[in-house]
Order: structure tokens, then sequence, then C-alpha cells
């Protein structure tokens, strides 16, 4: 029997170990995504985090943040021996729960090229646009563009633009470096104030 429950404090060791199991067979990372150690997990800033538990075992999990109006899925993993038996599902209605109880219009995941978009489609979401993580070479080219986006992974910028500003900077693709693509989907919560 399954059961989510939220992330406790003491649960930090956990997290990272089903985070890193739970991403390491995807094709995109080590790209898109690096091993998190433990020491990394006090930079991590969620309004919510659940659990998916099996028996005594953590299996999965799910990363929610508010951000405006919508509730962005940061995380969703589920290690390799318990997929396709309704984890990821059952993490993703309990981050619609909370995204709902926190009065949010919309739930949004940017998912790579080669991930789960098939999930979130059949889950309601719909592909609305797509997203590019770069890797900031020369921030003074860049500077114009990059806003509040750009984070660091280890001294390495970083900044994920949206379609709009991709167009916009393309003749500068000879000077930054596109490392991923990612297909943004949104799913619609409340409609005209109602759930």
């Amino acid at each position: 029997m399954m059961k989510i429950r939220a992330f406790r404090k003491g649960d930090e060791e956990v997290y990272v170990k089903v985070y890193n199991e739970g991403y390491s067979t995807e094709d995109w990372y080590g790209t898109l995504a690096k091993a998190l150690k433990i020491e990394d997990f006090s930079k991590l800033h969620y309004d919510a985090t659940y659990f998916a538990q099996v028996k005594n075992k953590i299996v999965g999990l799910v990363d929610i943040k508010i951000r405006d109006d919508l509730a962005d899925i940061e995380n969703i993993v589920v290690i390799p021996k318990y997929r396709r038996r309704g984890v990821g599902k059952a993490l993703l209605e309990k981050a619609m729960e909370f995204s709902t109880s926190r009065n949010v219009k919309g739930m949004r995941a940017e998912v790579p090229e080669v991930g789960a978009t098939k999930f979130y489609a059949e889950n309601g979401f719909r592909h609305v646009t797509n997203a590019y993580l770069i890797k900031v070479e020369d921030g003074s080219i860049l500077k114009p563009y990059l806003c509040r986006d750009v984070y660091l992974v280890e001294n390495t910028k970083y900044w994920i633009p949206d379609e709009t500003r991709m167009n916009m900077i393309r003749g500068l693709e000879g000077r930054l470096r596109v490392v991923g693509k990612f297909n943004v989907m949104i799913k619609q919560l409340i409609i005209e104030g109602k759930p």
C-alpha cells in the first residue's frame, strides 16, 4: 500500500538518495541536472515536498514552488523499480491538491524534451511553449536579456529563457551554448474563480 506524506526535518538524506537514484536513469541526467549532494540540500527552497512511501521505503518525491499565480512542479522523481505503478500520478495528484489549497490558477512543469511529456499530457497538462537551458559563457553579451532567471551550478551560470526570449537572442548562438530544451506544460486548476 502506498501513502503520500510531507517532507519532515531529518528526511534530507533520503531525499538526496531518491533524487539521485530516480534521475540517474534519465538520458539528460548529468547535462540538465547534476547529482545532488547532502551539502547542497540547504540551497533548495520549495513551498512543499511530498514523498511516496511503499511499506517503509521512500520511492518517489515531488517538489512544488509557488510563483505568482502558478505552482511549478520543480521535481517529480520515482525510483526505477517503482515506475509505472501509479506512484508518479499519486505524487502529481498531491501536488495538485496542495496547489489548489494555495489558490493558484494553474500548474506548470518544464519537462526535458526527452522526458515525461506524455505523462503530463495524460494528466491534463498541455504544451504551451519551449524553454532552453543555456550555459552563459559571456554574461556581458547576454546581460540585456538575463533578468533574474540566472542561476549558478558550481560557479557556472545558467539561464532558462522561454521561446520568446530565445527568438530575440538567436543571432548570438555562436556566443552561447544551448545545453537542453524543455517542453513547458501547463494545467489550469481554477476557471473563473472556481476550482
